[in-house]
């Protein structure tokens, strides 16, 4: 299918044991004007970011930045590149000459990062050794960029993804704010620290704009990969994935070559390992620096590639599984399988969560024995050494962040995260959630250009997939993946185009019973308006069965009698509704589109006549010995047809042989000397006779 075409694929749900494989599932197709498009005409799209207030979307692309309407309107752009330049030339030629060739190099953008206290994007590319900008949010004009001294170049490693930030907003820190930054270097450790910190200032032109938030002969606010462990792994690089800020400390999520497992050879198979790296926001020195190894395995096999992560808070339900409170932070993480391949790794990949109390209560326990004196540093790729931990009588509580001594920290053994689904077939590339009415979803993007909603409200029992969108078919979704600010939307990227998805597509079932067993947390079912919606959408859903969420909440309709013959006129019908709301703004029988008769209501019934003969003809005319219409009752408040039983008009007087008329299913009577089938056994002469079984005959 072309990324064109835009349909969305949607996959009946299935509960997916994590003990099973994959299971092959049927799909439907919803229009594909529920998914709203941009395409930049040169694509090289990277990067994505949604204003949490005006709900704007800003691309960052190869040479471009765009501004779009929350509904995906191209509102600016500003031009990036291409860049006069060649990555050897450090500094860049527009500030000193270079000896090397220059050539048209592309920009491709690395970080986009919105800074909502300074209303400016911090948008910083590949070329020129890795240089911001400052362009205002507003219009993307070009605000400055810093002043080109030796630290305000972050890397000129040209791959996208590997590059992440954490914007501290000023009421976090005193001054204008600053920006952590962690970044592969290529093995240029004496040009880029792979950890930062940097002033924010208000004003782009200030000289401590993007400098080290310190800075001595001795320490600074960064940390460089040392130059022994390049000579022994020239290789050795960290890729950083995800990045946020939780209570005082700011997280990274990476990748790093494993030198415990990894050859120095340069021919060897390489392992790659993920760590989660915590700092101390307001640890200008980086002696807070610590590592744990991270992953999650499932039935024996090992996930410890980490492809995203997002930091949420739970549902009330997911919440009470973990045994943590609601306003308890969690990480939802993807890893693919194994330790190998970190630029294409294996295609089964986990979904895996962690609680971030125990996260930091494993940190604290780390630094609690280094500092009683047990173990060694254990960080060799940035001690070159092993050192050991001194003793010291100094008490380590939540926010410890570090002496000058015991410092950096690397865990000894991995920080283990609860799998929650095992995907084998597509890849998972991206991940976020959030808290929808108490129930937790997990929306994931995969290689192949779909988003899988998944809903996590335990730990305990499986994780239910019960949505497949297909966003882009065969475009691998990047790791962008990001709500509107009031969650109604996705905004889902690729190479080529973002897509706005919506959260849910309630509106895709036309039943009750495949509403409510969808698994959609986000859908239930309006009863008076006979359709699939969010509570919020529903009219006054808040009174009692107005608005069921429990498939055996479904409205159940019957019928006495159910059969009619079509010689019979205005017969009493006498209904029986259950699960149903109150009906005192009236109701009809709807036979159809046929017929329409009013609805009398007595005793908790509803009472109403069948259609005259006169009627009945065009319903039955050619149908043979009978027809089976639907009966619905019809609100008189939302003008809905909201309940159905099937209802049954049948013709004896089609049946041509006496066998036929009284072997069927409906109270005829053969004549037997005028051989004519009828329903009424008084048409039949007595002098005649009449037979009703075919015993009779």
């Amino acid at each position: 299918m072309s990324p064109h075409s835009n349909h969305l694929m949607l996959i009946l749900p299935v509960l997916l044991h994590l003990f099973s494989p994959s299971l092959s599932m049927p799909s439907t197709s919803t229009p594909s004007s529920s998914l709203l498009t941009f395409f930049p005409p040169e694509g090289g799209l990277t990067h994505l970011v949604v204003h949490n207030k005006t709900g704007e979307v800003y691309l960052g692309a190869v040479n471009w930045i765009y501004k779009l309407s929350s509904n995906l309107t191209k509102l600016r752009n500003h031009v990036t590149g291409p860049v006069t330049d060649n990555p050897r030339c450090y500094p860049p030629p527009g500030v000193q000459s270079c000896p090397h060739e220059l050539v048209q190099t592309s920009n491709i953008n690395k970080l986009l990062l919105l800074d909502a206290a300074h209303n400016r994007l911090i948008a910083c590319g590949s070329t020129s050794q890795g240089i911001c900008q400052f362009l205002r949010l507003d219009d993307l004009f070009k605000l400055g960029e810093p002043h080109h001294r030796k630290e305000h170049y972050l890397s000129s490693v040209a791959e996208a993804g590997t590059m992440s930030g954490v914007v501290i907003s000023p009421d976090l820190f005193g001054g204008g704010g600053k920006l952590f930054v962690g970044t592969p270097i290529d093995g240029k450790s004496e040009y880029f620290p792979t950890l930062s910190s940097r002033k924010l200032m208000s004003n782009e032109e200030n000289a401590d704009m993007f400098s080290f938030v310190y800075q001595d002969e001795f320490v600074s606010s960064q940390l460089k990969i040392p130059s022994d462990t390049l000579s022994k792994f020239p290789a050795f690089d960290i890729y950083y994935i995800y990045g946020f800020n939780s209570e005082q400390f700011v997280y990274y999520l990476t990748l790093q070559l494993d030198t415990q497992l990894t050859s120095p050879d340069a021919s060897s198979e390489q392992f790659f390992t993920s760590k989660i790296v915590r700092l101390c926001v307001d640890d200008p020195k980086f002696y807070s620096y610590v590592e744990f190894p991270i992953g999650c395995t499932k039935d024996g096999v090992e996930y410890r590639l980490v492809q995203d992560a997002y930091l949420a808070r739970p549902g009330a339900r997911l919440a009470h599984s973990l045994g943590i409170e609601e306003h308890e932070e969690v990480l939802f993480t993807v890893f693919a399988q194994g330790q190998k391949n970190r630029a294409k790794p294996p295609k089964e990949s986990a979904l895996c969560l962690f609680t971030m109390k125990r996260i930091k209560e494993k940190i604290k326990k780390r630094i609690q024995s280094c500092y009683r004196g047990e173990g060694k540093l254990s960080l060799p790729w940035l001690l070159n050494k092993e050192l050991a931990c001194i003793n010291s009588p100094l008490q380590i509580d939540d926010n410890f962040c570090g002496q000058d001594f015991n410092q950096p920290l690397g865990g000894t053994t991995a920080i283990e995260g609860i799998p929650l689904y095992v995907d084998k077939d597509e890849g998972m590339t991206s991940v976020t959630a959030y808290d929808y009415r108490g129930h937790t979803v997990a929306f994931t993007g995969t290689r192949s250009g779909r988003i899988r909603k998944i809903l996590v409200d335990s730990v305990t029992q499986p994780a239910l997939l019960y949505e497949n969108v297909a966003v882009s078919e065969g475009s691998p979704l990047l790791r962008d993946l990001l709500f509107s600010p009031d969650h109604q939307y996705l905004y889902a990227l690729t190479d080529k185009q973002v897509t706005r998805v919506p959260v849910e597509s309630c509106e895709q079932y036309s039943s009750c019973g495949t509403c409510l067993g969808a698994g959609d947390p986000h859908c239930g079912w309006c009863v008076l308006h006979n359709v699939c919606s969010r509570k919020d959408s529903c009219e006054r859903a808040e009174e009692p069965q107005r608005f069921t969420t429990r498939v055996e909440q479904c409205v159940r309709l019957s019928v006495q009698p159910d059969t009619v013959s079509v010689t019979m006129s205005e017969v009493q019908l006498s209904l029986q509704a259950q699960n149903v709301p109150s009906l005192s703004a009236g109701v009809n029988c709807s036979f159809e589109d046929y017929v329409e008769t009013e609805g009398r209501i007595y005793g908790g019934r509803i009472f109403c006549l069948s259609p005259s003969t006169k009627e009945v003809l065009p319903i039955t005319r050619d149908q043979g010995d009978r027809r089976i219409i639907k009966l619905y009752l019809k609100s008189k408040e939302t003008g809905k047809k909201f309940a159905s039983v099937d209802f049954i008009f049948y013709n004896c007087s089609v049946h041509q042989s006496c066998l036929s008329c009284v072997n069927g299913n409906f109270p005829c009577h053969w004549c037997k000397y005028r051989h004519m089938c009828t329903q009424d056994a008084s048409d039949c002469s007595f002098q005649e006779g009449r037979v009703n079984t075919s015993k009779s005959t």
